[in-house]
């Protein structure tokens, strides 16, 4: 690995390397690189399957879209493939990284981030074709059609045992009530969090744009920061104040959260199924969870 970062480093910026450091901790999908070379420092993010490189052009644009808005993200260098490995090139932004901060700091940081969603969720395309066409669901009514569909009798969620008859028709008649409500569009990042930020006391700078959409807001990011239990009650409010919603908005909002939160997870638990990931048991009892805490069934 550490000759093609040499490669990659010498190929694409001209610079010679001093050190290299494997960063941990910062998810499953990529390996990340701290880098030193004699010109600058570089975060390089790789990853050996091809298909990759559509997801770091997505978060290219992402990050430019983004900090044209105002949101302070580290630059985008390259992006591109060595020995069959894609890679990108960021720059190294210097603080320290979000999930080291102290209490404070973090509530902070929360609210920041709700700032920044309030920002971003008013782009309503990724304006790149090739991004675009790749996405599972073509559009909204796409995508609900399909999982109200596949909740029938051959569903592998029952047959598995995962789901009884009864559980599976509840969750069914919540999803389906979601085709009656208008829902506004916009960009989610996916994955607020400390873990993807680096604070350096004047700004807050937002990373990893790998799981970027275009899906509904604000709910969409709301529930994913409730089904990822990476903040605390107070840390949560305060994203909703960063936000812009208040308890009462929240509350008119809730159960609506709660219900895309379920149709999220009957999404990936189809993606996991359809290519038959090795830890499908983690997505099932997913789907299970988020159903009993979706609004209508307890």
């Amino acid at each position: 690995m550490e000759q093609i970062i040499q490669k990659i480093v010498y190929t694409e910026l001209g610079d010679h390397i001093n050190t290299i450091q494997e960063i941990e901790g910062l998810g499953s999908v990529n390996t990340v690189f701290d880098v030193e070379g004699n010109y600058g420092a570089y975060i390089i993010r790789l990853n050996a399957e091809p298909q990759r490189r559509l997801e770091y052009k997505k978060e290219q644009w992402c990050i430019e879209k983004s900090k044209s808005l105002g949101i302070p993200s580290p630059k985008i260098l390259k992006i591109g493939f060595q020995d069959t490995v894609a890679f990108m090139i960021q720059e190294k932004i210097l603080g320290t990284h979000g999930k080291h901060c102290g209490r404070e700091e973090k509530r902070t940081i929360w609210e920041k981030l709700g700032t920044y969603a309030s920002k971003y969720q008013q782009i309503t395309r990724i304006e790149d074709k090739e991004v675009e066409e790749s996405e599972f669901h073509k559009s909204w009514n796409a995508k609900l059609a399909y999982h109200c569909s596949a909740l029938n009798k051959d569903d592998s969620l029952v047959k598995k045992g995962v789901l009884t008859l009864e559980e599976q028709q509840n969750a069914k008649k919540i999803v389906s009530r979601l085709q009656s409500i208008a829902f506004n569009f916009g960009l989610v990042h996916g994955d607020l969090c400390p873990r993807n930020v680096i604070w350096n006391k004047s700004d807050v700078y937002l990373l990893d744009w790998g799981t970027a959409e275009i899906n509904v807001i604000p709910h969409t990011e709301i529930g994913i920061v409730l089904m990822s239990n990476e903040a605390t009650q107070m840390e949560f409010h305060c994203f909703l104040r960063g936000l812009g919603i208040s308890t009462v908005k929240y509350k008119k909002i809730e159960a609506e959260v709660h219900a895309l939160n379920l149709l999220y997870r009957l999404d990936k638990y189809r993606w996991a199924d359809d290519h038959r990931v090795d830890n499908i048991k983690a997505y099932e009892e997913r789907v299970k969870d988020t159903l009993y805490t979706s609004v209508g069934y307890r």
